[in-house]
């Protein structure tokens, strides 16, 4: 345990040694589209983020973020609801997902006005799921919800609009240890810089 914790504070050091030249903060919203290409004719849904990015070199990023979003899909497995009885699109079900990252970022693209940052990082991502499920002859819906981690992968595109203010897009997809890729999203993102 003394050995890992004298690990931890010697990385925590080499970041902290990166950012004393610059120590802005980002606080930034965004929504949009979230679909998934896991799911059987999944359909696309909304999401919306929140996001803290400490800068803590001139290119360098450490982020906490949370994202909420959910799609529709039609769910064959765990409803036994027959396929006719479906919404207009051919869905009967819905995924939600809650999750919470720490992202590195590094900003490939650095300039007055515009920026370009890849990110990846490691969080906990909740899923529920809400599909219909036959009592006789009555339909209820049913939930189930699980935890586990997950590796958001990120890109932001920002552009600055005023001093302190930036707009842009921010796009990702979620890695999870039972899906190849669980969720996507894009939309746009609105940042304000404390320096």
């Amino acid at each position: 345990m003394k050995k890992k914790s004298i690990i931890f504070v010697l990385v925590l050091s080499a970041f902290t040694a990166f950012g004393q030249d610059k120590k802005d903060l980002g606080i930034s919203i965004s929504g949009g589209i979230l679909n998934s290409p896991y799911f059987y004719k999944s359909y696309r849904g909304n999401f919306f983020s929140v996001g803290f990015d400490y800068h803590i070199s001139e290119r360098h990023i450490i982020a906490a973020n949370f994202l909420a979003g959910e799609h529709r899909y039609f769910e064959n497995e765990l409803s036994n609801v027959p396929s006719y009885d479906v919404d207009r699109n051919g869905r009967n079900a819905t995924a939600i997902y809650k999750t919470f990252s720490v992202v590195y970022k590094y900003k490939l693209i650095n300039n007055n006005k515009f920026s370009l940052i890849p990110g990846i990082g490691a969080g906990v991502l909740t899923n529920t799921y809400v599909y219909p499920h036959k009592h006789g002859s009555s339909t209820v819906f049913n939930t189930s919800t699980w935890s586990d981690l997950a590796f958001p992968v990120t890109l932001d595109i920002n552009y600055k609009v005023f001093k302190q203010w930036q707009l842009g897009l921010t796009s990702g997809f979620l890695i999870e240890p039972d899906f190849p890729i669980l969720a996507l999203h894009i939309g746009p993102k609105l940042t304000y810089i404390i320096k």
